[in-house]
């Protein structure tokens, strides 16, 4: 299978070109430039970093609730007791002994969000590599249909040059140039069909890219399509899948969660232990005129510590929120651990039917192989027998068919092949094996 290079129109914004420049990408080059153009990404790193602010926000439960205050009062009269004008300044501390659960809950309760959203964006990145590679595919194949289109078409039109000779020679009669004619002309849209194709594909990949469509950038993707080399094991790939897949990843994580989540909500019944320290400081008085007095000796200071413990009694009873929420949380944990159980025998039937479709393709890559090389033979010893009039034009027509049946044939295979690797890759939830 020869190398194909591949010219595509990608879309660069860039203010300062006077002429297009070009960029070679290899499939590894395509994927590095699509995962740094992906929006998709952007936006599940920001939901990481979304993530790391809620788990250090539940995290500062942990530590004390520190407030500080100044008050300034004016009376219209001196008072015996504040004085005229007073101040005061109030350092509060509370620090929770034991919410029995609730703190720890939350926590695991934000830990478990952020595993989701770093798992959520190493899928979302797993998932484009994949979607890129197949765009790549794609667009290789396009060009190779409209590659054999071509040959095709090239070899009727020798057919119609030898034809018309045989018939200014007087071999053949005029139905015989008629006919390569026809066979030519009709050929031609399949020829306009691939071309479109390739088109398409083009777009795909400039999709895929995520290249702005005002930019003006030649990009010159070099590939080629063949059989991509793989070693696979049933049982490592099952094993593989139930570990890396995302489904099965996020399936354990919402678990974890609903876990968190119920042990938060059997917390929320439980009583709260809290400690409180106050430190005050307030401007003196002047006793026998009520005027505030503001010295160093003047300032009255006070402190006060204290334990708290409040308990959600209405918390226990049946009809209460917090006890609805309870057995509410206790059927989704339970639904979703049903749910996971199906998905693993489901999982390990999709390995096994793609294990089974790439056995098949790897079966017509070979058979397509010989047929290909038989038809070629064919066809040079058709075209011989055809310029030397042994045969007629609708036995060439024969062997053109032959030969690009035979090729179109294996080049399906190839791709076939490449995209059920692809589809194994995205089933089992990896970017390589």
């Amino acid at each position: 299978m020869k190398k194909i290079i591949v010219f595509l129109l990608l879309l660069v914004c860039t203010a300062g070109f006077l002429a297009a420049e070009t960029m070679e990408l290899t499939l590894e080059e395509a994927v590095k430039l699509g995962l740094a153009n992906s929006t998709g990404i952007r936006t599940k790193m920001l939901a990481v970093a979304s993530a790391e602010a809620d788990l250090a926000a539940a995290r500062s439960a942990y530590t004390p609730d520190i407030s500080a205050s100044v008050s300034y009062g004016r009376l219209n009269e001196g008072n015996p007791v504040t004085g005229q004008d007073p101040v005061a300044l109030d350092l509060d501390v509370i620090q929770s002994i034991t919410t029995f659960g609730k703190t720890s809950a939350g926590v695991r309760l934000a830990e478990e969000g952020l595993s989701q959203a770093r798992l959520d964006l190493e899928e979302e990145q797993r998932s484009l590599t994949v979607m890129i590679e197949n765009a790549f595919y794609t667009y290789l194949l396009a060009l190779e249909l409209d590659a054999i289109n071509r040959e095709t078409l090239t070899n009727k039109e020798d057919a119609l040059g030898v034809a018309r000779q045989r018939y200014k020679a007087g071999l053949i009669s005029d139905f015989e140039v008629l006919t390569a004619e026809s066979d030519l002309e009709s050929f031609k849209s399949t020829v306009i069909s691939s071309a479109n194709g390739i088109e398409v594909a083009l777009l795909n990949v400039r999709n895929m890219l995520n290249i702005p469509p005002d930019a003006e950038f030649d990009v010159v993707l070099i590939g080629e399509l063949a059989p991509v080399p793989v070693e696979l094991d049933k049982e490592a790939l099952i094993e593989r899948a139930l570990a890396a897949r995302y489904d099965v990843r996020s399936f354990r994580t919402l678990l974890k969660l609903a876990e968190a989540q119920e042990s938060l909500n059997r917390s929320l019944r439980l009583p709260t232990l809290g400690a409180l320290f106050n430190y005050s400081v307030d401007s003196g008085v002047d006793i026998s005129s009520g005027e505030s007095r503001y010295g160093v000796e003047d300032w009255e200071k006070s402190w006060s510590v204290g334990v708290s413990l409040s308990i959600p009694v209405s918390g226990w009873f049946p009809w209460s929120g917090e006890s609805l929420e309870v057995k509410k949380s206790a059927l989704s944990l339970e639904r979703q651990r049903l749910e996971f159980s199906s998905l693993e025998s489901g999982l390990r039937i999709a390995v096994e039917t793609l294990l089974l479709k790439i056995a098949e393709e790897e079966a017509k890559i070979a058979s397509g192989a010989k047929s290909v090389e038989l038809a070629e033979r064919l066809y040079a010893s058709a075209a011989q027998q055809y310029e030397a009039g042994l045969i007629s034009s609708i036995d060439l027509k024969d062997a053109q068919l032959g030969l690009g049946g035979a090729r179109l044939a294996y080049t399906q295979a190839v791709y076939g092949y490449n995209m059920n690797v692809l589809k194994l890759k995205d089933t089992v939830g990896v970017v390589e094996f």
